[in-house]
């Protein structure tokens, strides 16, 4: 281990967008008394969002903006 007393003094880099806003929905839905896991949870509802968000995007690419957008919502 070749550490030097620099490198283990620098300061944490500054949190990314992502993290920002990971943290401001963990807030959030603690505010609003929502379960971070769970099936009604936090992260389901993200993934769930995350996956269809996806998916709209790659079907459109493939298909063209016309394919019929329908969601299970």
């Amino acid at each position: 281990m070749n550490a030097t007393l620099e490198d283990v003094t620098k300061k944490k880099q500054e949190p990314t967008a992502g993290e920002l806003a990971a943290e401001e929905m963990v807030r959030r839905a603690r505010e609003q008394g929502l379960s971070l896991t769970g099936p009604d949870g936090l992260l389901k509802q993200l993934t769930k969002t995350v996956l269809e968000t996806a998916l709209n995007q790659e079907l459109t690419e493939h298909l063209g903006p016309c394919w019929p957008r329908y969601s299970a919502r």
